[in-house]
């Protein structure tokens, strides 16, 4: 990446939308919201709260319902696995990573951070 295309990505505005109640998502597994024109899956595991886009970058399928194991999510449709950490997928059917938003706990009421559009 150039340096002048970091810089822009560095500068991006972001939002911190207020999306759910944590006590409103299952202890292993993942629920979608639309927030802000997103469809954004928020994960929980073992390994903690995530949240990612909601579209597999192999199929284009939607995410949710997807199998939660760990710190990874595996795709209804052709179970290409992700990391939910950085959204890098395993195997062999696709190497373009989902991407991965910044979430946080504060009250019992999980927050996304999105870039503005």
């Amino acid at each position: 990446m150039l340096a002048d295309q970091q810089d822009k990505k560095e500068w991006r505005k972001m939002t911190l939308h207020q999306v759910a109640a944590l006590s409103d998502l299952p202890e292993t597994g993942n629920k979608a919201f639309d927030v802000a024109g997103r469809s954004v899956l928020l994960c929980r595991s073992s390994t903690g709260l995530f949240a990612i886009e909601n579209m597999c970058s192999h199929a284009y399928a939607l995410l949710e319902g997807g199998k939660v194991k760990g710190p990874y999510i595996f795709c209804p449709l052709h179970g290409v696995r992700f990391d939910l950490r950085d959204g890098s997928p395993s195997g062999n059917l696709t190497k373009k990573p989902i991407t991965v938003y910044a979430a946080q706990v504060a009250d019992d009421q999980v927050y996304v951070e999105l870039p503005d559009n």
